[in-house]
């Protein structure tokens, strides 16, 4: 007689999943024996895929088209024209998707057809957390 194990919905758990599971909980116990040495370790959160989203920039051109009509309007100081490359570095990149994806090719991918439906400068990013 062999002892098999359950999850909470009574469907029985594989050797497999049991493997999993223990090389789970051994890396668990590996950071945390690492975090009371004060050793500090980097632990993988997966890969995120952010860019600026689109219309935003055609927004911002607009936008700064309307402040220069007003200013010339009021006589004001003359206002520069629009700077695209200064305005891409200091815009607000929004993530693609909000859940992190697990494998770099998938982000890749995501990256890849979000760049063909218009997202400007798209960047995929590893997400790590130090664990000290």
């Amino acid at each position: 007689m062999s002892l098999t194990f359950v999850n909470c919905f009574g469907k029985k758990i594989t050797e497999s999943q049991m493997a999993a599971m223990r090389t789970h909980g051994q890396e668990q116990e590996r950071l945390r024996r690492a975090a009371a040495k004060g050793e500090v370790a980097a632990v993988h959160k997966g890969w995120r895929v952010t860019g600026v989203k689109p219309g935003l920039l055609e927004e911002a051109r607009g936008a700064h088209a309307s402040l220069q009509a007003s200013a010339r309007k009021v006589g004001g100081q003359d206002i520069k024209d629009f700077d695209e490359m200064a305005w891409l570095r200091s815009a607000k990149r929004s993530p693609v998707r909000s859940k992190p994806y697990t494998l770099n090719d998938a982000a890749l991918q995501c990256a890849e057809l979000a760049t063909k439906a218009g997202w400007i400068d798209v960047r995929v990013q590893e997400i790590k957390t130090e664990v000290a």
